[in-house]
């Protein structure tokens, strides 16, 4: 603090004006008139005449004026560039007069102005542009990132000049952190500990970062070597062809939803008959949403089957569109303009690439039985994606054949039987939907990999792979390898099965694939498991020892 008050005190100057008005007070303050002078006892001598207030006044006034210098240099220093880090500092010459004026885009630099056009290229991911300032006569141009959830901004100025030390004054009275040779350019790094900081000269021209967040060395080093000219290197997200705060569609939907226009309606029982018939034609395979999916809307867009719906039962998602792809190669053109590649994860054995536009709103990508599926997630930005691409991947059935179930045609007034009851009609619906319900929270169970929620619908004695072992008792269940049971393949297979294949007339059905499956039958309006057979879960494996 005594450092910094004597660097403050040594930057303190008056002009020969101010001087004579200070002195010319404190000498009229300490002036006693004629009238008013008497002989006063040393003993009652006034500890303060006018003029020792006289004096303390003008060095009152001297301190004010060395605090608050020494508070603006302290704040400073220890806040970086404070609250703000757009103009929050001047780089020009005394007397320079400065006409700032804020831009719409990158491209308008250098096709509204004569100033050179450079960006950070290597700027993370999470920031987005957010102010663009340019100074025309001085050519000096300001562009600020931000990143909006972390309330971090990183501020990248240049300047045409030879001269790095104007752009480098904003960090006098900042330590140094270390002098670094990036490319061809003698980059100086300022900060404690870590780089707030740092300067550079390159092809003419001078160049200067400042962040409110410290970063490593080397995180900074690469901020300089990203820095690149011209718009050819420059992000998509920061092009003029994208709006800075860029609206939906017309339609209501993502611009990226490619053959929706948003006027659909939810597809009826005949419709969604017709689309999927023409679909498995087409492709020889056939997608269907169950619930909880509910308000699905069907349709083909060239060589996909494509679906909307909306999930409700999840808080991310209820209110939000979701628009699906699916086909044998890739997605339809146009899906994935704007979007990058994010992240990877694995949910119940499919590989899901994660994509991300300029809103970090998020597309998924992934590969089920050999057939590509994309996913548009209508304004989702949150990060956890297991969670909810589990939720999504129970609710998408894959249908290899054109298998229509006698429910659909019951729901389809066209192919109703002129001398079926509506009543028994209705009563048939009710029971399938039932038995369609318990199935789904079946396969919901397997995908959680629950024993526990899968034990309310064992039928004892289990068999198990048939190999003539049973299950006896929901302690000898319990005591099944999880571990072994629940493989990815096994799950796969299971949560697989389309459960509109099941109708009120349904006694037995098979969930799974040739070596992985399980049996169910329908008993009094009931779903049941009467068999499970993994190709892992080998007979030694189950605890057939009862209580």
């Amino acid at each position: 603090m005594q450092k910094e008050y004597k660097d403050a005190m040594e930057r303190i100057s008056l002009s020969d004006s101010d001087k004579e008005r200070i002195l010319a007070n404190v000498k009229k303050a300490c002036e006693i008139p004629e009238e008013e002078k008497t002989v006063i006892s040393i003993r009652k001598r006034p500890d303060f005449s006018l003029r020792r207030m006289g004096a303390v006044a003008a060095a009152c006034l001297v301190l004010c004026a060395s605090a608050l210098l020494v508070i603006e240099r302290f704040t400073d220093k220890n806040l970086g560039v404070g609250n703000d880090i757009e103009g929050s500092y001047q780089t020009q010459e005394p007397g320079e007069e400065v006409v700032w004026e804020e831009l719409d885009s990158i491209c308008d630099i250098g096709e509204k102005t004569d100033c050179k056009t450079y960006t950070l290229s290597n700027v993370p991911r999470e920031y987005r542009l957010k102010k663009i300032q340019v100074a025309r006569e001085q050519r000096h141009v300001r562009i600020v990132y931000k990143n909006e959830k972390e309330h971090d901004k990183i501020l990248f100025e240049y300047k045409e000049t030879d001269d790095v030390s104007e752009l480098a004054s904003q960090f006098e009275g900042e330590q140094m952190l270390a002098e670094e040779t990036v490319g061809n350019a003698d980059v100086t790094l300022y900060g404690a500990k870590k780089c707030n900081g740092m300067t550079w000269k390159k092809s003419s021209c001078s160049f200067a970062v400042r962040m409110t967040k410290g970063r490593s060395k080397k995180d900074a080093k690469s901020l300089v070597s990203g820095t690149a000219e011209g718009i050819e290197n420059v992000r998509d997200i920061d092009k003029k062809d994208i709006v800075r705060d860029e609206k939906k569609d017309k339609s209501g939907y993502n611009p990226n939803a490619i053959g929706w226009q948003g006027d659909e309606e939810p597809s009826g029982p005949a419709e969604r008959r017709r689309i999927l018939k023409s679909i498995y034609e087409l492709l020889g395979f056939r997608i269907t949403v169950v619930s909880p999916g509910e308000q699905i809307t069907y349709k083909q867009v060239g060589d996909y089957e494509s679906f909307l719906f909306y999930y409700p039962l999840d808080v991310q998602l209820e209110d939000k569109k979701i628009i699906g792809y699916a086909g044998w190669e890739s997605c339809p053109e146009g899906v994935l303009k704007g979007y990058e590649e994010a992240d990877t994860v694995t949910v119940n054995g499919v590989v899901v690439y994660v994509y991300q536009n300029r809103r970090e709103e998020k597309l998924f990508r992934f590969k089920k039985q050999d057939i590509s599926f994309t996913f548009l997630m209508e304004g989702y930005t949150g990060t956890d994606y297991e969670q909810i691409l589990g939720e999504l991947l129970s609710v998408v059935r894959i249908s290899m054949d054109d298998g229509i179930s006698d429910d659909e045609k019951v729901n389809d007034n066209s192919d109703n039987k002129e001398n079926e009851s509506t009543e028994k009609a209705e009563e048939e619906k009710v029971i399938a939907s039932a038995y369609r319900e318990q199935a789904q929270k079946i396969q919901d169970a397997v995908a959680e990999r629950s024993l526990h929620k899968m034990m309310s619908y064992v039928q004892f004695p289990l068999v198990i792979d048939n190999q003539g072992e049973t299950v006896s008792s929901e302690k000898d269940f319990l005591a099944l390898d999880a571990s072994r049971l629940f493989t990815s393949e096994w799950i796969d297979a299971v949560v697989s099965y389309d459960v509109f294949r099941i109708d009120a007339h349904t006694k037995t059905f098979v969930m799974g694939s040739d070596t992985n499956y399980l049996v169910c039958k329908t008993k009094e309006n009931s779903v049941v498991i009467a068999e499970i057979h993994s190709a892992k879960l080998e007979p030694e494996s189950v605890n057939t020892n009862e209580a």
